[in-house]
Formats: C-alpha cells, structure tokens, sequence
C-alpha cells in the first residue's frame, strides 16, 4: 500500500514516464475450488509485490521475501497433487501418493521457503540487542523441547516395536502346536486304517477296487487332504483324491521307506500345481497283517492351504503366509480385487532367504511386503530329515505400530507445546532485565 520510491535517474524524460497496469481476476470456479486456488494467487500475488519492491524500488533487502514467498506459491501449486489420489492410473497414483515424487518435492519446497524467510526474519530481529537474547533463550527452550519430544517419541516407537516383534515371535512359537495338532490328526488317522481288517484284507490282495470303495467318503468326513496306500514294495495302490492314479511306485519316498521298516514318521511336503506349489503335513504308518508282518503302508495328511493360514489370522490378528521354498504357495494377503490370492510369488529378500533357507533359523524385522511395510518374523519348515523345505510368515503392517503409539504421541506434542508456551514469557522478562542493564 506504501508508493514506491523512485530510484534516482539522469533522464529527465524516464523521470516522466510511468506505466500503470491492473490486472482483474475472476472467480469462476465453486467455492471450494476457489478456496483451493486462493493461497496459490495469494503466495504469487505476494511474491511478485515483493519483488516488484525490491527490484524496482530501493528495499533489496526484500528480495528474500519475495523468493519465500515464490517457494510457498509453487509449494501451494504442488499440493494440489492430492486431488488425483483417487487416479486408477497406477503411475499417475505412485506419482501423487503420501511419500511419492510429488509428495517429497512438495515438502522440499516448502523447506527451502521456510529456510529463506526464517532466516530473513531472524536477520531482521537480531538488530535489537533485546531481541538476541530473546530469541536465543526461546531458541534454547525450543530446542531443549523438541528433542526431548522426539527423542521421547523415537524410544516410544522403538519400544512397540520391539514387542510387537516378540509378540510375533512368540505368536510363531505357538504355530508349532498348531503344527503339531494337525501332525497329531494325520498320526491318529493314518493308524486307525491300518489297524481296519478291510484295508489290511485289501491291501494284501491288492484290490484298488475295495480300497476306493472303503475310501470313498474318507476325505470329506475326516476333513483330511490326502490318502496315500501302497502295498509292501511301495507301489501304488491308491490315491485318495485321485482315484484314477495309481500303480506307480514310492518306494524312494522317505516315509514310506521308514514306514516299511516298521518305523511311523510324518513330514512337511511339497505338491506342485498350477500357480503354486501345497505345502502338506503328512503321517505314515505301516499296516502289518495277523502275523504281524508289513503289508503296506497308509499316509494321510493335511493340506496347509489357505484355508489353513485363514484360521491362523482368525485366532491371532496377524496376517500370515506358507512358502514352499521361497514361492508363496498360500497366503492371507489378497490382490487388489479382495478376492485373489497373492501366491506364486517368490521372496527376493536375501537376508530372509540366507537365514531361514540356508541357515534354518528365524528371521525377524521390518521389510517391504509386496510393497507395503510389515513387521515380520520368518520361520523354517522342516522334513522328516530336518531338511528346509519352506517357512511360515507371521506379519503386521506398520501402520498399526503408527496407530497404536499416535495417542501417546498426540499427548506428548501438546504437553511439550504447553510447557514451551508458558517458557516463553519468562525468556522475555529475562530478555529485557538484561538488556536494560546494559
């Protein structure tokens, strides 16, 4: 609103020239748009003033302001990012979401122009003695404040952390009996038949036909996954769930070289399908005929699918997956439908593959899961020859780690708010009693 002062000239004929120009804007978006469009014009309006001023005028000292102010227009600019969040372009979404490019020059921006017109404004107090020492004890109180705050803060965040991972590792721990209740039923159910007399007589015979007629409603009222029978050579003699497949021999398979030997075991195996791979938990045991000489032998098992890891999250909260290897062959995380299943997948992470693979140990911390940050702890799968065959994952997103410390948090700002308030008063008495000594 000030008229500017002319800056001094030899030409008398420049001295008369003089160039008004105006410039109308008009509103002709709604109200909320032109609320959003306000501080844009605003921070451009007063940039250019500012160094209209300084350029043309004799304040220089105001160019600073102008560039802030400049800073804080296209910041206004770059905010307006948010508006395409809701964009099905997936590049276009990456590009504007929190944390994106868009989000990170944004925020630069806004450092920088906050940087230029903090440091303008704190040249500009300092030229009073007064104002020094004011501003230093407000200084001192402020940053005693603030990293008390978020050093508070950071131990705050580390501590939930912290026992969020141990809960999760001790939520893995007791998978182990889930694991072994399922083991438990294969175990019961594989001894049961081979104490039936009419799989024994079948077996000895070698009748496929009776076995799948015994057989055929096994599956379903026992809720089991797989019935294997062979004879005492380890040939085929019947697959439950595929009836039609038989007459091939297992007699390299692990449990059912024991099995003939007269030893029961049970394992985690491995199935391949179609997009990935079943994890299974299998139980065999011999079948010995009156003069109790082994005549074959019966595996049942259970298929650790996702119905197994959905009854997991049901108990426990906790989103869990099974990997055989490093495929994910069943999962509770489901695609961006809400329907699908993100399986097939194999996990890059080297760390977790050295340690849980190679080294057969656990593994727990934070890392990306299909994009999305999860405290996680991984845990080995083993065979009947303590042999790696896959893992189990236990994880939580941490965005409920952020929810849970975001109260904690809230309080501890506005206690140190307070207190940083209520300092600056007596900084400012103190400020003036020595400045009026001196």
């Amino acid at each position: 609103m000030d008229p500017l002062q002319k800056v001094p000239t030899h030409d008398a004929v420049e001295l008369d020239k003089k160039q008004n120009k105006s410039q109308s804007f008009s509103v002709v978006s709604s109200t909320a748009s032109a609320i959003k469009v306000l501080p844009v014009l605003g921070a451009t309006l007063v940039s250019f003033l500012y160094f209209r001023r300084s350029t043309k005028g004799l304040e220089r000292h105001l160019k600073p302001l102008a560039l802030g102010f400049m800073g804080l227009a296209v910041f206004e600019i770059l905010a307006q990012a948010y508006l395409l969040r809701g964009s099905t372009n997936v590049v276009i979404n990456q590009a504007v979401a929190v944390y994106g490019p868009v989000w990170w020059a944004e925020n630069l921006v806004l450092l920088l122009s906050a940087v230029i017109l903090g440091r303008w404004v704190w040249r500009y107090l300092v030229k009073r003695f007064m104002s020094q020492l004011f501003m230093i004890f407000v200084t001192g109180i402020i940053v005693v404040f603030l990293v008390t705050t978020v050093t508070f803060t950071f131990l705050l965040l580390r501590n939930i952390q912290n026992a969020t991972l141990s809960n999760l590792s001790t939520t893995a721990n007791v998978l182990n009996y889930a694991f072994d209740s399922k083991r438990s039923e294969t175990v019961s159910s594989s001894e049961a038949l081979s104490y039936n007399p009419e799989y024994i007589s079948a077996i000895i015979q070698k009748d496929h036909k009776k076995l799948v007629q015994l057989s055929a409603n096994y599956l379903a009222t026992k809720k089991q996954s797989m019935l294997l029978i062979t004879n005492d050579s380890g040939q085929v003699l019947l697959r439950g769930e595929d009836t039609d497949r038989w007459g091939d021999s297992l007699s390299s398979d692990p449990l059912v070289r024991k099995a003939l030997i007269g030893q029961p075991s049970s394992s985690i195996s491995t199935i391949s399908g179609v997009l990935a791979p079943t994890m299974f938990i299998e139980s065999t045991s011999p079948v010995r005929d009156s003069n109790n000489l082994i005549v074959g032998t019966i595996t049942t098992g259970v298929a650790m699918d996702d119905a197994f890891v959905d009854g997991i999250k049901n108990s426990t909260g906790l989103d869990a997956s099974i990997y055989s290897g490093n495929i994910r062959s069943a999962t509770t995380t489901l695609t961006a439908d809400g329907k699908s299943r993100w399986v097939g997948v194999k996990e890059h992470n080297k760390s977790v593959n050295d340690t849980v693979l190679k080294s057969g140990e656990t593994f727990s911390g934070q890392l990306d899961i299909l994009n999305i940050p999860y405290l996680a702890v991984y845990r080995p799968l083993k065979d009947v020859d303590n042999v790696v065959v896959g893992m189990i994952l236990v994880a939580q997103p941490q965005t409920y780690l952020l929810s849970t410390a975001n109260q904690s948090i809230q309080l501890t700002f506005i206690l140190a708010t307070t207190l940083l308030l209520l300092s600056i008063f007596p900084a400012y008495l103190v400020s003036r009693y020595i400045g009026r000594q001196l």
